[in-house]
């Protein structure tokens, strides 16, 4: 890559290449599925999704991040994907993603930025660290579907 990536902002018509980019990480999505994921982003302005391009226009890594309230911890920005072309890996590509991330995070008045990352992806781990990210700690996540749950009590969380 002869150039520094620049960043564009994502569209429906990037499901395609979306796809592709999540499969080369294990995740394979339907693109019906996809596409209703990115219609959502894209509908929240506390979301940002960006693409990395080349001088061609051709994707190279692609970025979504999103902002966050919580009791514990105020506002924080977090990365919840980051995807780099195997091809272009190491290159510098996902640095400009996540440095578009914070500069789209402190625009929004949050100076916190978080990123989770699988244990067995050492890789992404020193990648972060190298970005002067600090690991704050190890936990489990778990999960349960919501068509396993019964509605019980109100209706809604205001009823």
């Amino acid at each position: 890559m002869s150039s520094a990536p620049v960043l564009r902002p994502a569209c429906k018509a990037d499901v395609g290449v979306l796809s592709r980019l999540l499969l080369e990480l294990g995740y394979d999505c339907e693109a019906g599925e996809l596409g209703r994921r990115v219609d959502m982003i894209l509908a929240h302005s506390d979301h940002v999704m960006r693409l990395a391009v080349d001088v061609d226009g051709e994707v190279l890594g692609a970025v979504h991040a999103a902002l966050q309230f919580d009791l514990t911890n105020g506002a924080c920005v977090e990365i919840t994907a980051l995807i780099v072309g195997a091809a272009v890996r190491r290159g510098g590509v996902g640095t400009v993603l996540v440095r578009g991330v914070e500069a789209w995070a402190a625009h929004r008045g949050s100076y916190r930025v978080l990123v989770r990352s699988q244990t067995h992806r050492e890789g992404a781990v020193a990648f972060y660290r190298g970005l002067g990210y600090a690991l704050v700690k190890q936990q489990n996540v778990l999960v349960r579907e919501a068509r396993e749950l019964q509605p019980q009590g109100p209706k809604t969380l205001t009823d």
